[in-house]
């Protein structure tokens, strides 16, 4: 733990990780690329930071800040201490480095998932280009409320050791209201033991949207505050039908959006969630505007890639990603749209610090109706799980002895610790850890740097509400 302030006597010098943006005349904007704490100052912090080019110690600092600028000059070198800004005088880039990635991996030691995701249907509606579903041999049934009963009889005593206060279950499938009575059931099951355990728990329905009935919408309205749904569409029109088709070939965007408009009628929070890549990459604008139309308030968006040659080529550039995500914030800023997507993970360590690992396999389980435990659902059908389970896996997790959850963690951050060895290191954030596995890298190597790269820069200059957003305030990364 770093001291709440500077000993007397020491001498501090700027953190080699620390990022300095002007936004105007009177604005600078400052954040560690290792520990966060993007700050807003007035136009005078450039003075003081300047003094700090070299080693200095506190008294004369204090002095010469109280010359430069008003207020407790005390009070914001211990600000700028204590936020890292400043560090001590003995203290090198490698090894702060090496000993935060340390302390980042040891925090995750031992596992504190609050969210599951279940896979409860083994059947699709749709035919959609680019399924990630398909892409490995993943022959899934459709999930009994009996088994994920057991599961839920296990996950509750957890968080309850764990002192986990809140949970978030979420429903997928392939299309989770093809198995309507299953995702009731394990709601109702959850509503009840989390009211037992004392854990506020909500949920989550990604869907597409194209075959809701009357009873669903009635279960849906009757359960809206507990709940929220996200929809998959994917542009306007011309764009979401090139891929996101029935089995007939059939276009599927003016039935999901009628849906959509149902589904918000209910009163429930629904948002909707797009996949960026050549095929939407022209009218992103108009899909904002469609959708504002509508009454959307959240769009996430994902980016497509793909695994086979004809696949990859609906793939952005890495500018083309970066250039969509600024067209998709400036054209939803304008609605109040709240727009995020799994990219957004590494412009938040701008607050909460670097992390270097996105929530899957560390806050996050996945498990299918064949007993498979995975990371993440695109991971379904992989080797890449933690095995099937079995009534002890919640108290293995508690015991620190689950081998999978060990391997994956370790898995990651020798990756990442990789990185603190490199003449430049990569403080960029990462990839998802399905796009390496996907192109037969190492899970935590980072493909998404010059990605990251742009984002960061541009996203230091944003509103506070663009950069960080409520759904990613809730993904348990706080600063260390």
């Amino acid at each position: 733990m770093v001291p709440k302030e500077p000993q007397p006597g020491v001498s501090l010098k700027k953190s080699p990780f620390l990022v300095v943006t002007q936004l105007d005349h009177n604005k600078i904007r400052i954040y560690s690329k290792l520990h966060g704490h993007l700050t807003s100052f007035d136009f005078d912090i450039n003075k003081v930071l300047k003094l700090f080019d070299a080693p200095l110690d506190v008294e004369t600092a204090i002095k010469s800040i109280s010359v430069i600028c008003q207020g407790d000059p005390s009070a914001l070198v211990k600000e700028l201490y204590e936020k890292r800004f400043l560090i001590e005088e003995n203290k090198n880039e490698k090894n702060m480095l090496a000993k935060y990635v340390e302390m980042i991996r040891h925090k995750n030691r031992i596992a504190k998932f609050s969210k599951v995701i279940f896979l409860i249907s083994a059947k699709c509606n749709l035919a959609c280009k680019g399924c990630y579903h398909h892409f490995f041999d993943f022959k899934g049934t459709d999930m009994t409320g009996d088994f994920a009963g057991l599961i839920l009889e296990g996950l509750f005593p957890y968080l309850k050791k764990r002192g986990i206060a809140e949970s978030q279950i979420s429903f997928l499938g392939y299309e989770p209201l093809l198995n309507f009575e299953t995702l009731s059931r394990i709601y109702e099951q959850a509503c009840s033991m989390g009211a037992e355990y004392g854990i506020k728990t909500s949920f989550k329905i990604f869907t597409n949207a194209f075959s809701i009935n009357e009873k669903m919408y009635k279960w849906i309205e009757q359960n809206k505050f507990k709940l929220r749904m996200k929809v998959s569409i994917d542009g306007i029109k011309e764009d979401n039908d090139k891929r996101r088709v029935d089995f007939a070939g059939k276009g599927t965007h003016d039935r999901v959006v009628e849906n959509i408009k149902r589904i918000m009628m209910t009163g429930v929070e629904c948002g909707v969630l797009t996949v960026l890549s050549k095929l939407n990459f022209s009218n992103l604008e108009k899909f904002a505007d469609e959708m504002a139309a509508i009454g959307i308030k959240t769009i996430s968006a994902n980016i497509f890639c793909g695994q086979s040659e004809e696949e990859r080529l609906l793939e952005l550039t890495e500018l083309e990603k970066f250039e969509a995500i600024k067209r998709m914030d400036l054209a939803t800023e304008k609605y109040g749209i709240e727009f995020d997507g799994e990219w957004k993970f590494a412009v938040v360590q701008m607050i909460a610090g670097a992390q270097f690992a996105c929530p899957a396999g560390i806050r996050q389980l996945v498990f299918s109706a064949d007993g498979a435990i995975y990371p993440c659902q695109r991971f379904a059908g992989t080797k890449i799980n933690f095995g099937t389970y079995k009534n002890d896996f919640w108290e293995k997790l508690l015991d620190g002895h689950c081998g999978s959850y060990n391997r994956w963690t370790a898995d990651l951050y020798q990756a990442i610790m990789e990185r603190t060895k490199e003449e430049n290191p990569d403080l960029t954030g990462w990839s998802c850890p399905f796009l390496p596995f996907l192109r037969g890298e190492c899970i935590g190597k980072n493909l998404d740097r010059e990605l990251n790269e742009y984002l960061l820069e541009y996203y230091l200059t944003r509103p506070l509400n663009r950069i960080i957003t409520k759904s990613r305030l809730n993904d348990g990364y706080g600063s260390i």
